[in-house]
């Protein structure tokens, strides 16, 4: 399907988004997903994300079964970010195993972006690859101000 001059502008400065909460958390990829059927976007797809050089993009892949996954699961019923310091243990709730083993994920900050009835409608993500991470109270407010912005840009998650 190609994507209207409007989505893809759309799809540019979501990007743009990405890449600060990037810089500002010190990650190295940050995804967005959002179910907007008018936009061509499904949660199994990203429709923006930003990667540090040498880190693996998840763009085109939708081998994972995102809304079945434990974490947007517990985001679905706490409504609040998911911060995940260590996946390299048994962390609770559990990530999607590749997330760990194909794209090398050693840590993650979750957003929800939330309809006004509560219905997780997408969420950034935050991945760090270089190891473990203590993901701070400033790198959460990071997180909030994109998922702002995403709110801003698209009218979903405000």
């Amino acid at each position: 399907m190609t994507k209207s001059p409007e989505v893809a502008a759309l799809e540019a400065a979501l990007d743009d988004v990405l890449s600060t909460v990037l810089r500002e958390t010190g990650g190295g990829r940050s995804t967005l997903r959002i179910d907007d059927l008018a936009r061509g976007w499904n949660v199994n797809f990203i429709c923006a994300e930003a990667v540090k050089a040498g880190v693996k993009s998840l763009r085109g892949d939708g081998s994972i079964d995102q809304r079945g996954a434990a974490t947007v699961k517990w985001m679905v019923t706490h409504k609040r970010n998911l911060v995940q310091p260590d996946l390299t243990g048994n962390p609770d709730p559990a990530p999607p195993p590749a997330l760990m083993s194909a794209y090398a994920a050693k840590a993650q900050l979750l957003g929800p972006l939330l309809a006004k009835d509560g219905h997780l409608d997408g969420w950034i993500s935050v991945h760090y690859v270089d190891g473990t991470h203590a993901i701070t109270p400033d790198e959460e407010r990071a997180m909030d101000r994109a998922r702002a912005a995403v709110a801003r840009l698209t009218g979903i998650g405000a």
